[in-house]
């Protein structure tokens, strides 16, 4: 059954789209602080649990990093090293190498992932302009220089943000009020290709004085631009309107354009929910916080500020957000310049904390970046089994992955017997909806949880059995759903003479 099993698993992937893992993303954590070996983390963001924590050259002064190919791949962008780099990940630890080597810094990182192409803002003695490079891994061109502009050099400029289209950048000055907000044409097919398309004045931010721009962003639906900014003791957050091409007045009974006022004194990075609905905004100094900024579109008066006062960050240094906006991440440490430094993941909705990594002596943490997908492989539970002469079986496995042996593991088995249901749904069988109650066979109290596409008996020792999977090394099933059952020989248990387990759902990762 084994091979035959498999088989309608290649099957059946083959004919569905995959579906990425989410809920325990690996988080990337960046520091820059002196040296040539800066520290780096990896870290889950469902378990909390710290994968590995350690000095690269390869992360050396990183000022970004973003994910791609669904969490295989990572691409950091170094100052004092001038280059971006890459690395592997195989579920377990990154290989680096040196993707594309520069003349500067290189400021923030930008995935045009339809076109496989990666942006940066190289900042050199002579120049600042926006970098192309090829990250087409089948491609001859595989990490070189496509394009760059040639106009944006003269004033500062290291924060910036490409949309997710790729079709155009948000790169406004360093300085916020010494000159206008910015938009770059990044759409290779555009007439305007590398040319400033957009270029707005700021007028709150001229108004409030000598402001740097910490972070910036641009909206999923790519309506909306972006730019936190801090001055002497203040911060600000702008929102730019696509349509009207202008920004939006928070206060439109204040005479003239008003951005939003944020409350603290250093409010440094910016996460964006993929809805708008809302923003989160951490800010240094003491205490440190995370803001959760929710925005009304419609009356920007009546957007409101809230504090998350549950989270224990002495210094935020950087906040995100996780793919489904659900769960946000901020690094932190005990004081301004040094460790020790934590990663704290919570519940973006109401601040309260998940989970918390410690990451030693680990500062200046502004860089954290989440998988667009887990690569792990993740066996979980749903459902309830029913109670037999020695309690409700049920079912444990260890991680799925490809090209590797999936053991499912069926516990509270009288005599040591059973039954093992494979299916590929949880949610119908048969046309009926699952759970479906078996106790009209005589299984009373029992349900079946998964459409049982195959079945195999089990057998075992001291009330436990187990049954071995060959997941065959085929990419297509990275993120595939396994779903499984238990039934346990119990004939004191019921009429039927069996019990069933409850639920156990894989999703099958590197």
């Amino acid at each position: 059954m084994n091979k035959q099993f498999a088989a309608a698993l290649l099957l059946l992937v083959t004919t569905n789209t995959a579906v990425a893992q989410a809920g325990n993303e690996v988080v990337f954590v960046g520091s820059s602080t002196s040296g040539s070996m800066d520290q780096h983390a990896f870290a889950e963001s469902g378990t909390g649990l710290l994968l590995s924590a350690q000095g690269s050259t390869f992360t050396d002064n990183v000022s970004d990093a973003v994910w791609t190919n669904t969490g295989r791949t990572l691409y950091a962008g170094q100052t004092l090293q001038n280059r971006v780099s890459v690395g592997s990940w195989n579920g377990v630890a990154m290989s680096w190498s040196s993707l594309y080597a520069t003349t500067g810094a290189c400021y923030g990182l930008g995935l045009d992932a339809g076109r496989k192409r990666l942006w940066t803002l190289v900042s050199s003695t002579t120049a600042t302009e926006l970098h192309c490079v090829n990250v087409d891994p089948a491609s001859l061109g595989y990490g070189t220089l496509v394009a760059q502009t040639t106009t944006l050099s003269g004033p500062i400029r290291e924060r910036w943000a490409l949309a997710p289209s790729g079709n155009f950048a948000v790169v406004p000055y360093g300085t916020i009020n010494s000159g206008p907000f910015q938009i770059v044409d990044t759409d290779p097919a555009s007439p305007t290709f590398l040319q400033v398309v957009v270029s707005a004045p700021m007028p709150a931010a001229i108004s409030a004085g000598f402001a740097f721009a910490f972070d910036c962003k641009v909206s999923l639906d790519e309506l909306y631009c972006y730019v936190l900014y801090s001055g002497f003791g203040f911060s600000s957050l702008a929102v730019f309107n696509r349509a009207t091409n202008a920004f939006v007045d928070f206060q439109p009974n204040v005479i003239g354009q008003q951005d939003l006022a944020l409350g603290v004194v250093a409010a440094n990075s910016l996460a964006v929910s993929p809805d708008r609905s809302f923003a989160l905004v951490s800010g240094n100094g003491a205490p440190g916080r995370v803001l959760r900024v929710n925005l009304n579109y419609v009356a920007p008066a009546n957007s409101t500020i809230t504090t998350f006062s549950l989270l224990q960050i002495p210094n935020a240094n950087a906040v995100s957000l996780s793919p489904d906006g659900l769960r946000g991440a901020v690094t932190s440490t005990a004081q301004t310049v040094g460790g020790p430094g934590k990663l704290v993941f919570f519940d973006a909705v109401s601040g309260q904390e998940t989970s918390t990594v410690q990451l030693g002596n680990m500062w200046n943490l502004y860089t954290t970046a989440w998988q667009d997908a887990s690569p792990n492989g993740v066996f979980a539970n749903f459902g309830v089994g029913c109670s037999g002469t020695i309690g409700a079986p049920f079912v444990s496995g260890n991680r799925p992955r490809i090209g590797a042996n999936f053991t499912v593991d069926a516990g509270n088995l009288p005599l040591s017997f059973g039954l093992m249901a494979f299916g590929f749904s949880n949610m119908a069988t048969g046309g009926l909806p699952l759970p479906l109650s078996l106790t009209g066979l005589g299984m009373t109290g029992c349900s079946l949880l998964v459409d049982p596409a195959a079945t195999v008996s089990i057998s075992g020792s001291a009330g436990v059995a187990s049954y071995m999977l060959a997941i065959p090394n085929d990419p297509l099933l990275f993120g595939f759903k396994l779903y499984c059952q238990a039934f346990a020989l119990d004939l004191l248990a019921n009429p039927f003479g069996f019990t069933a387990s409850n639920g156990g759902e894989a999703t099958i990762g590197l």
